[in-house]
């Protein structure tokens, strides 16, 4: 009566459950219900029109299910978004001892990426060796994806190598995995692999390859790759991929070419906006990102999120409290206050001297992610108040929140600003034996300033010999600046040279550090070759600079700079304020 196209036919013209339950009452009633056939036509049908109850009973009432019955309902659940279920049907397929096929392995692979599970998805690699679909071109994609999604892309690059067929999905897999570990440079070397094989990069591939240059850093990779897609890639350059490469730019600190990306872009949305302002405040340039918050919202873009943060970067570098207070109650009334835009909020505040203000938004805060409290930490020990920092470590505690590395390296800089060399002592050891963190070069370099401001110069020099890897810059800097206050000078020539040997380039600080401690021990000779050095490179010292927000105004101030139209009322003041605390000193 009905032949295999024919029910086919029929099932691919429903278009709702009303329509398959006919076609269902009419297999019933012509006998050709028991066709394995027809099994899964129904489970398709059903779930299709989303009565999944139904399907999953015809499903349970087939008697024997083969392969292609279990597929049809493995991918119904895929296609549904259930990978829970996929994979717990895939696990009554082994025990009832039915043989998977590329099908099976495909779709359970990819309901283990969704969920990230990845001890299951090596379980069904095991499967797949097992039953030799190894080599299966459609189940190794999935594995690939499978450990691209969990970060494991040592063992991803196993899988693709072993690849007897690699299209553009697989290669593009591989570029994006690598440029989102933060592994820039394989995910460049992989797409060059990629060209050499002739395979042609899609929009997906470029986006990756654009933020593996981000992540490298490096201004010549990053403008040799904006050259090439210039020259081959021109159909794709899309806002999104324009807006990519806004970022990598400034990513590179190259802002020129990031504003020029920017203005040459014919269509632009929020997000691009907001990759030049966090680029800008990234890059130092606060007063850049302010201009470019109004000038979007002159062309009536509203700002999101991410464009929010940017400029609480740039409020936090100039000290505009009032502005960052504005943009508080902006949040509050446009966009959703999470824990991410309260974080920034509590950094901008502390940092523009309203501690107070601060913690009153933090205790506000319902749900108080790890980051929220390393924040808060970190927001005292930039006040030097490193009492209320240890009291804010117990308190997390008490909200059952574990300490990463951060939160110790915020606790630890609270204790060295606050000249606690005791109790930096007693919570570096806590870190190492008690919480079992291995401790970073970051650690070591708190600790190293914490003791050489204490003028324990040599415990500090100590400290080399517990470490893993070579000091770093900050380590050493901070060791010298304890040598110099404290007239260490036999530690500070070792730690020069250590320095020095580290070549800090374009770092002004470091060399003015080196010159002024030459200039303590009276060897005027090597200060005048540290000069030389800075003046041979081009190297110029950063004068002193700091800026005030009085009534909403911004006022900047230069080291011997006396061009402030107020300057000599603000020097009358600063006399009055030293002979008064010269009296007060007197008297105690």
């Amino acid at each position: 009566m009905f032949s295999q196209k024919t029910i086919k036919s029929l099932f691919l013209k429903c278009k709702d459950t009303k329509s398959v339950a006919k076609i269902h009452a009419l297999l019933i009633t012509s006998g050709y219900i028991h066709g394995n056939n027809c099994s899964t036509q129904l489970i398709a049908s059903y779930f299709k029109t989303g009565y999944i109850e139904n399907g999953h009973k015809v499903f349970d009432k087939t008697p024997k299910r083969g392969i292609d019955v279990w597929n049809a309902i493995i991918i119904a659940y895929s296609r549904k978004n259930c990978p829970e279920k996929v994979l717990s049907l895939y696990k009554e397929l082994n025990l009832e001892s039915v043989k998977p096929d590329s099908s099976t392995f495909t779709v359970a692979l990819k309901a283990c990426s969704s969920t990230m599970e990845l001890e299951m998805g090596e379980e069904i690699r095991d499967d797949v060796r097992d039953h030799g679909y190894e080599n299966d071109v459609f189940v190794a994609s999935s594995l690939l994806n499978l450990y691209v999604k969990c970060g494991r892309m040592d063992e991803a690059m196993n899988v693709f190598g072993n690849m007897k067929r690699r299209d553009v999905v697989s290669w593009t897999t591989m570029v994006s995995g690598f440029a989102q570990c933060g592994r820039g440079v394989e995910a460049i070397e992989v797409y060059r692999l990629m060209q050499k094989e002739g395979v042609e990069g899609d929009r997906v591939a470029v986006l990756g390859l654009v933020q593996a240059c981000a992540n490298v850093g490096s201004m010549k990779i990053g403008l040799s790759v904006h050259g090439y897609l210039i020259r081959r890639h021109v159909r794709l350059m899309d806002v999104v991929v324009q807006t990519s490469l806004v970022d990598m730019h400034t990513k590179n600190g190259n802002l020129e070419y990031a504003e020029w990306v920017f203005k040459s872009m014919q269509h632009k949305n929020v997000v691009s906006w907001s990759t030049l302002i966090s680029g800008y405040a990234q890059n130092g340039f606060a007063s850049n990102a302010l201009n470019l918050l109004v000038e979007m919202q002159k062309l009536r873009f509203k700002p999101d999120e991410a464009s929010i943060i940017g400029v609480l970067l740039a409020c936090s570098q100039l000290g505009c409290l009032k502005l960052a207070k504005s943009l508080h109650a902006y949040v509050l009334k446009m966009l959703s206050f999470n824990e991410v835009v309260g974080t920034s909020f509590i950094d901008v505040y502390s940092k523009c001297g309203s501690l107070p203000y601060a913690r009153k938004l933090f205790n506000t805060i319902p749900s108080k992610d790890l980051v929220l409290w390393n924040t808060m930490i970190a927001s005292y020990g930039i006040h030097g108040h490193g009492n209320e920092a240890i009291k804010m470590f117990h308190n997390m505690l008490e909200a059952n929140t574990k300490p990463d590395h951060t939160t110790f390296a915020s606790l630890l800089s609270a204790l060295s600003h606050a000249g606690l060399v005791d109790k930096g002592r007693l919570w570096f050891n806590l870190m190492v034996n008690e919480y079992n963190i291995e401790p970073t070069s970051k650690h070591y370099a708190c600790m190293a300033d914490l003791l050489a401001r204490g003028g324990h110069v040599e415990e500090a020099y100590n400290l080399t010999g517990s470490m893993k890897t070579e000091p770093g810059l900050p380590f050493w800097a901070a060791l010298l600046s304890g040598c110099h206050n404290h007239g260490k000078f036999l530690i500070g020539e070792m730690v020069t040279k250590k320095i020095i040997d580290l070549n800090p380039n374009e770092n002004s600080g470091i060399y003015g550090l080196i010159s002024n401690f030459y200039a303590k021990m009276g060897k005027w000779n090597e200060v005048a070759d540290v000069r030389n050095v800075m003046k041979k490179s081009g190297i110029k010292k950063v004068p002193g600079n700091s800026v005030v927000e009085v009534h909403g105004k911004l006022h900047p101030f230069v080291m011997e700079d006396k061009c402030h139209f107020q300057y000599q009322e603000i020097l009358k003041i600063l006399e009055m304020l030293d002979l008064e605390m010269t009296s007060i000193e007197d008297q105690m």
